[in-house]
């Protein structure tokens, strides 16, 4: 495997995996799935996005969850500065890391890099 040097790759790249909290390589490994899937390579199972039959909430917590997320987004947009959906994201996706690490800090899900992300912790 090619080593990665780290005076090559643009500050961009640098300063959003510093962002997001990810090594240049596992931001490397996102960064070409997620351009492999816009092309439309097919997601691995560990992969596969989220569909409403997944996500596992009843009427009242999705509601709920409509209405704090509506929240957030007005929270967040500029009177003066315009975001596109993917500036949006971008935020969230930090909010969504730390609410993630905080769970691993719970022991009630963990990280793992082998899978590509976040697995839930059960008793059984």
């Amino acid at each position: 495997m090619a080593e990665l040097r780290v005076a090559n790759i643009p500050d961009e790249w640098a300063e959003e995996a510093d962002q997001r909290n990810l090594c240049l390589g596992e931001y490397a490994r996102r960064m070409i799935r997620a351009g492999q899937r816009q092309f439309g390579h097919d997601y691995e199972p560990s992969e596969a996005p989220a569909t409403p039959k997944t996500l596992k909430l009843d009427e009242n917590t999705g509601a709920e969850i409509e209405t704090q997320l509506k929240a957030w987004i007005h929270n967040n947009l500029s009177t003066d500065q315009a975001l596109d959906i993917e500036d949006l994201i971008d935020l969230l996706e930090d909010d969504l890391v730390e609410l993630a690490d905080e769970l691993c800090d719970e022991n009630k899900a963990k990280y793992r890099r082998s899978k590509g992300g976040y697995i839930k912790i059960t008793d059984e």
